[in-house]
């Protein structure tokens, strides 16, 4: 009985994640092209089959489980991407060298995702777009960034939020801008890696563009 429950158990949702460059605002075109070595994304989440959250029915019961594979993938792809469009010249890794950096590289930069998670929860009203529902994603990512000695010279957490609907501003209230998982979840990731390029400790150690001379 057991394994035919099992068996009919809903196999869940796989969500896609991706990367929206740019989403963050001031996170590009900020430092010059120095060279950033960059270690694929860690963590016990990073890999495999990794549970996020679940889909509630109006009832509050549990209508579908909701699941990413892979993540750190996609993580690593991202961290690479917005680092590039902040000005800096990324240079993939396949594992921590053993000799030190290689030849012109000027830091190292190593992230694992320490929780990645979203839940949907539909309720029982109606509205002309729809059943209502509330969807809250999140994101949280620990970043290091080592110098060519191998010292550790920053180290940080941070975390990416998604919230649907936006909350109300007096009398006003917003619709949905995402109302697919993956679609929230991708922005609570893009939140997280894109602040990094705003974190005042990288802004102190990465060569940042001066601002353009006024003209008179």
């Amino acid at each position: 009985m057991l394994l035919l429950l099992a068996g009919c158990r809903p196999a869940g949702q796989r969500l896609d994640l991706h990367y929206l460059p740019g989403f963050v605002p001031g996170s590009q075109h900020v430092f010059h092209p120095a060279k950033v070595a960059v270690l694929p994304v860690g963590g016990s989440l990073a890999t495999g089959r990794v549970e996020v959250g679940s889909i509630f029915a109006a009832a509050g019961v549990s209508d579908k489980d909701l699941y990413v594979s892979d993540a750190g993938v996609v993580a690593t792809r991202a961290v690479i991407r917005a680092l590039a469009d902040a000005g800096l010249t990324p240079v993939a890794l396949d594992a921590m060298p053993a000799g030190g950096l290689p030849p012109g590289v000027d830091y190292l930069l190593t992230s694992e995702i320490e929780s990645i998670e979203v839940t949907k929860r539909f309720g029982a009203e109606r509205t002309i777009h729809g059943q209502y529902f509330m969807m809250e994603s999140k994101v949280r990512l620990k970043f290091a960034l080592l110098n060519q000695s191998g010292e550790t010279i920053y180290s940080g957490e941070l975390t990416g939020t998604e919230n649907e609907p936006p909350a109300p501003v007096g009398a006003e209230v917003f619709l949905p801008l995402e109302t697919e998982p993956s679609e929230s979840l991708s922005v609570a990731l893009s939140r997280a890696i894109g602040s990094l390029m705003l974190e005042p400790g990288i802004r102190r150690i990465l060569p940042v563009r001066s601002a353009l001379p006024t003209s008179h």
